[in-house]
C-alpha cells in the first residue's frame, strides 16, 4: 500500500507542537503511534526515532538525558522569509525556487542561504517520500477526500478545465489542502489522464463490483515529478509537469459537465483569475515600497534600482491587465 507518506526528519518534526522545544523520548513515540504517522513505514516508532536522532542534518538530538529529545531548530530571518514565501503563494517548492526567492528578497549570497537555510530542522517544514518540494506542516493531504467523493459519488471524468470548480464547490477541498497523486497507489497516471483505482475492499456495503477506473484530465503547467516517479508512473512528456495543487488542482467530475460549460462561464473564470493576479501584483506594490525605505536606509542603492525595475515591470502589467479587463466587460 502506497500513500502520501512524510519523510522521517519530517515525521519526527510533526509530534512536536507549536513552543515546544524539547519532548520525553516515550511522548514522542506515543505520539507518532497515535497519530498513524509511521502508519505506512515498516519501522515501529523507537526504530524510527533512533534513524532520524543519527542523520547528519537531523531535526533533534539527545537532550539533558537519553530519555530527551529536543529540536535542533535555531531562529533565524530567512526561516521565516521562507514560510513567509509558502504561505503567500499556498504552494510547495523545490530548495531552489525558495533560495532564488530569498535572494531576490535579501542580500544573502546563493551559497550562504543554502548553507544557513536547512529547512530539514525547521518544525513548519516538511517533505514527502518522492516529493522533493517542501511543504508546510499545517498543510493538510486530501488524497483520502478525493478518492473517498470519487467512489461513493461514480464520478467518471473530465477535463481540467472544470477542476477548480470541482474542488472547491463540490468536494469542498480547502485551499491548504495538498492532492498527491503520484504518491499514492490509489491513483495511476496514464499520458494526460489520472486513474482512480477502486477496489472491491475499499468499496461502501452492498457494493462488490470489480475495480472501477476513473480518468481524470492532468492539469496544465504544474508541478514537476521525480525520475523515480516518472519511471514507476511512465507519464508521458506533457505530465511531467503534472499537479500544482494549489493553483491548478487536479479533481474528478462526470464530463456531462464539461459539456454544460458555456464560452461565458469560461470568460467569468478568467475574469477572476486576472482579478487574483492584479490583487497580487498591488499586494507586491506595497511589499517592495517597505522594502525600499529599508535598503535605502542601508544605502543600498543597488537593491533599490532592482526593486524600481520590478516596480515599472509591475506597472505596465497591471495596465494590461486593466486594459483586458475592461474589454471583456463590453462583450
Amino acid at each position: 500500500m502506497k500513500r502520501p507518506t512524510y519523510t522521517l526528519p519530517s515525521i519526527v518534526k510533526k509530534v512536536f507542537r507549536s513552543g515546544e522545544r524539547s519532548l520525553p523520548r516515550t511522548e514522542v513515540r506515543s505520539r507518532m503511534e497515535a497519530n498513524d504517522l509511521n502508519a505506512f513505514l515498516n519501522l515501529d516508532s523507537e526504530t524510527l526515532l533512533d534513524k532520524v536522532l543519527s542523520m547528519e542534518q537531523s531535526p533533534v538530538r539527545v537532550g539533558s538525558s537519553d530519555a530527551i529529545v529536543e529540536l535542533t531548530y535555531q531562529p533565524h530571518q530567512l526561516f521565516d522569509l521562507a514560510h513567509r514565501f509558502l504561505r503567500e503563494t499556498l504552494t510547495p517548492k523545490k530548495m531552489d525556487q525558495i533560495v532564488a526567492e530569498l535572494r531576490r528578497q535579501t542580500q544573502f549570497g546563493w551559497n550562504q542561504i543554502q548553507r544557513l537555510l536547512q529547512l530539514e530542522k525547521d518544525p513548519r517544514f516538511v517533505q514527502y517520500q518522492g516529493d522533493p518540494r517542501w511543504f508546510l506542516a499545517e498543510w493538510k493531504v486530501g488524497n483520502d477526500q478525493v478518492y473517498a467523493f470519487c467512489r461513493d459519488n461514480g464520478i467518471t471524468q473530465v477535463t481540467s478545465r472544470s477542476l477548480v470548480h470541482f474542488l472547491e464547490q463540490e468536494v469542498g477541498m480547502a485551499a491548504d489542502t495538498a492532492f498527491l497523486p503520484l504518491l499514492d497507489d490509489r491513483f495511476r497516471i496514464d499520458g494526460e489522464r489520472l486513474y482512480i483505482i477502486v477496489r472491491s475492499d475499499d468499496e461502501p456495503k452492498e457494493e462488490e463490483s470489480a475495480e472501477l477506473e476513473v480518468a481524470v484530465a492532468a492539469a496544465p503547467d504544474t508541478i514537476a515529478i521525480t525520475d523515480e516517479e516518472q519511471e514507476e508512473a511512465s507519464p508521458s512528456d506533457d505530465t511531467v509537469q503534472l499537479l500544482d495543487q494549489h493553483q491548478e488542482p487536479m479533481i474528478i467530475k462526470e464530463e456531462q459537465i464539461m459539456n454544460t460549460v458555456s464560452n461565458q462561464q469560461v470568460l467569468q473564470e478568467v475574469s477572476q483569475l486576472l482579478l487574483q493576479a492584479l490583487s497580487r501584483l498591488e499586494a507586491r506594490q506595497q511589499e517592495m515600497s517597505q522594502e525600499v525605505v529599508a535598503h535605502f536606509q542601508q544605502s543600498n542603492m543597488q537593491a533599490i534600482e532592482v526593486l524600481m525595475n520590478e516596480k515599472h515591470k509591475h506597472e505596465q502589467i497591471a495596465l494590461g491587465i486593466k486594459q483586458v479587463l475592461a474589454a471583456s466587460e463590453q462583450q
